[in-house]
């Protein structure tokens, strides 16, 4: 199938791949870009909310993660059928700077002025109270925060965010097999941190990625 430019008024877009989408986008079709966006906005959203502070760091998050994407697309090489994996891997990127550039303003700010922080939440509610239910689980969080870096990230994108071990290797840039082991090792270490009846349904979704 070919991707031309009238593709948006015809019936079918999501008979479309991931990596005809990108293909195209990477040739200047912001059209198809559009489509790779609404097909994969939710999940990338859902990343950032359960790992960003406020909704002002969910919305740069999600859209820096998604500039980048359309600047990157010509370099696309698929993988997997989905290019999902490969969005994560771009998330956790700017994630990562975000935090490091929040750590440095806010070093200045504590040299520098008195000034607090705020932000407005009349047109962020609904997203604020999703950080706020992503975060309910203390228990779960703080046990998940004992782990390693490593065990922490591949945990969080198979049984979280919904990817399979080796789709968790690609956004992480490891091996398959490396994965899995982290991925393990996650698992033994939170079952022994955890009551064995106080979170049945993560244990599951952690089961049912092998």
């Amino acid at each position: 199938m070919t991707c031309s430019g009238a593709w948006l008024h015809t019936a079918g877009v999501e008979e479309y791949s991931d990596a005809q989408l990108l293909a195209a986008a990477g040739e200047g079709n912001g059209d198809a870009f559009g489509i790779l966006f609404r097909r994969h906005v939710r999940p990338i959203t859902g990343y950032a909310v359960r790992r960003c502070d406020n909704a002002d760091d969910v919305a740069d998050l999600v859209s820096d993660t998604f500039m980048i994407a359309f600047d990157a697309a010509h370099r696309y090489v698929p993988q997997t059928d989905t290019a999902l994996p490969w969005l994560f891997g771009i998330a956790r990127r700017v994630h990562i700077r975000q935090r490091r550039r929040m750590r440095s303003f806010l070093r200045l700010v504590s040299k520098n002025t008195n000034a607090q922080i705020s932000y407005a939440d009349e047109e962020t509610t609904a997203i604020e109270s999703a950080i706020d239910a992503a975060r309910a689980a203390n228990e779960m969080r703080d046990a998940m925060q004992r782990l390693s870096t490593g065990e922490r990230e591949v945990l969080e994108l198979v049984a979280i965010d919904g990817l399979t071990p080796s789709e968790a290797a690609l956004a992480l840039d490891l091996t398959p097999n490396a994965a899995r082991l982290k991925l393990s090792r996650a698992r033994k270490h939170m079952q022994r941190m955890l009551r064995d009846d106080l979170h049945p349904a993560f244990e599951q979704g952690v089961d049912g990625a092998y």
